[in-house]
C-alpha cells in the first residue's frame, strides 16, 4: 500500500455500458470516503476479458455470463427486461411482448456481453432468427435499422436517447442479475472495502 505518501491509489472498475444507478454513485462515493483511494471507470466492451488480462481490479456483469476460474462473485440485485425496436417496427403497435413470444420475432443479440441471447431459453423455444453483433452500439444501431427486436434491462429506456427505436413493456421475463466479479488476489484490501461499500446500509 503506498497511498499514504503521495500515490494515491486506484481500483480499476470494469463496465460494458450503462453502469447501474443509483448503485454505482452511491458505492464510488462511499468507497472514496472511506478509503482515499479512487475508482477509476473503465468502459470495455467485454469487462471478463479484461479482467482476465488484468486491465481492470473488479467488473460489473450483468446477464448470465460465465465467469474466469477462479473469480469470485458477488450478486448486488436483478434488473427488470424491457423490449426495444425500430419505429418503423409493428411491435409499437402491439403495446407489449411476452417473454414467450420473443421466439417469433428476429432478435438482435450483443454476443460479447449482451444480458439476452440464445441461452436465455430452452432449446426448443428459442428464436429462429439471431443477428449478431459485438458491443452496444452496434446493437442499438443495428435495433434501430430493425435488423430485429431487442432485449436489455430497463435501465437502457431511461437513459437511451436514440429517436429510432421505441421501447416496449415486456411480460413474463426473467429479471437480469448484476454482479461484481473480481480475483481474490487482486488488490485484496481494496476490493474488500468495495464489496463492502456496495452493498445497501441501514439509513
Amino acid at each position: 500500500m503506498h497511498g499514504r505518501h503521495g500515490c494515491l491509489e486506484a481500483l480499476r472498475l470494469g463496465f460494458s455500458w450503462l453502469l447501474p444507478d443509483p448503485w454505482t454513485q452511491r458505492t464510488v462515493s462511499r468507497f472514496e470516503e472511506d478509503t482515499g483511494a479512487t475508482v477509476a471507470l473503465v468502459r470495455t466492451d467485454d469487462p471478463l476479458q479484461a479482467l482476465r488480462r488484468r486491465t481492470v481490479d473488479i467488473a460489473v456483469v450483468r446477464g448470465e455470463r460465465d465467469t474466469p476460474r477462479g473469480a469470485h462473485t458477488l450478486h448486488l440485485f436483478d434488473e427488470p427486461r424491457v423490449a426495444v425496436c425500430s419505429e418503423h417496427n409493428d411491435l409499437t403497435r402491439l403495446g407489449h411482448l411476452d417473454w414467450a413470444d420473443v421466439r417469433y420475432w428476429p432478435l438482435v443479440v450483443n454476443t460479447v456481453s449482451g444480458t439476452t441471447g440464445t441461452w436465455s431459453w430452452p432449446a426448443d423455444q428459442r428464436p429462429d432468427r439471431i443477428i449478431e453483433t459485438a458491443n452496444y452500439d452496434e446493437w442499438l444501431e443495428s435495433v434501430a435499422a430493425d435488423r430485429g427486436i431487442g432485449i436489455v434491462p430497463e435501465v437502457a429506456r431511461r437513459r437511451t436517447r436514440h429517436p429510432a427505436v421505441s421501447f416496449v413493456p415486456l411480460t413474463g421475463a426473467p429479471p437480469s442479475p448484476v454482479r461484481l466479479v473480481y480475483f481474490p488476489d487482486s488488490q485484496r484490501a481494496l476490493i474488500r472495502r468495495f464489496l463492502d461499500a456496495s452493498l445497501p446500509t441501514a439509513e
